[in-house]
C-alpha cells in the first residue's frame, strides 16, 4: 500500500532510484518520499467508525492538489471495502508524518 502526493511538494530533478526495501521497489530519490507517510482517517459508507491507514509517500500525483492524496487501489479498497467510487473519498482527514 502506498500514496502518490501533490507534484507541487516534489523537487524537479528528483530521480528514480532503487529502495532498500524488501521488494527493492523504485523510489523517487525526493525529500517527500524519503520516511515520509500520510494517516487518513476516513469512515467508510456503511462502516459504523472512522478507519485509520498509514502508508509511505511514493510516488506524485502531478495533477494532485496539496489536499488531495492518490492511493493506490489496496490503500483506497482498505479504507473503502465497499469499493465505492475508486479514487473518490470525501471528507478524510489527511495528516504528512514521518515513518
Amino acid at each position: 500500500m502506498s500514496a502518490a502526493v501533490s507534484g507541487s511538494l516534489f523537487n524537479n530533478a528528483a530521480q528514480w532510484v532503487p529502495s532498500c526495501l524488501p521488494d527493492k521497489r523504485y523510489l523517487l530519490n525526493d525529500p517527500i518520499c524519503m520516511n515520509k507517510c500520510v494517516k487518513i482517517t476516513y469512515k467508510c459508507v456503511g462502516c459504523s467508525a472512522a478507519k485509520t491507514l498509514t502508508v509511505p509517500i511514493n510516488n506524485k500525483c502531478p495533477e494532485c492538489a496539496t489536499n488531495h492524496v492518490d492511493l493506490s487501489t489496496d490503500a483506497f479498497k482498505w479504507l473503502e471495502p465497499q469499493g465505492g467510487t475508486v479514487g473518490i473519498a470525501k471528507d478524510a482527514t489527511i495528516t504528512y508524518i514521518n515513518c
